[in-house]
């Protein structure tokens, strides 16, 4: 039973972490009373740690475009900086202080 448990969060994080890198919202929970089982079934909550999925299973990227100063680009490129690298772990430290 407790795989079963295990297999199923699995599952409602990996369609969850779909909707969301689609640029969906996060699906609603369903009431434990609108669930109905089938007979000698029962309902079970799911807890979903979506941050920790994502960081363990998120692959989808986006491409942006951005602009910087010119003076910044040749310090850059001559220091051998990786740019989708520096922009996505600001990013990433910026939304981790905020959760």
């Amino acid at each position: 039973m407790a795989d079963a448990i295990l297999m199923a969060e699995d599952a409602a994080s990996g369609w969850v972490l779909d909707e969301l890198e689609d640029g969906k919202n996060e699906p609603e929970a369903s009431s434990m009373e609108s669930v109905i089982p089938d007979p000698g079934g029962f309902v079970s909550l799911l807890v979903l740690d979506m941050d920790a999925y994502a960081g363990r299973y998120g692959e989808k990227a986006v491409r942006k475009n951005l602009t910087i100063p010119a003076w910044l680009n040749t310090f850059a490129e001559n220091n051998h900086i990786n740019f989708s690298q520096v922009l996505q772990d600001s990013l990433i430290a910026i939304y981790q202080q905020q959760t």
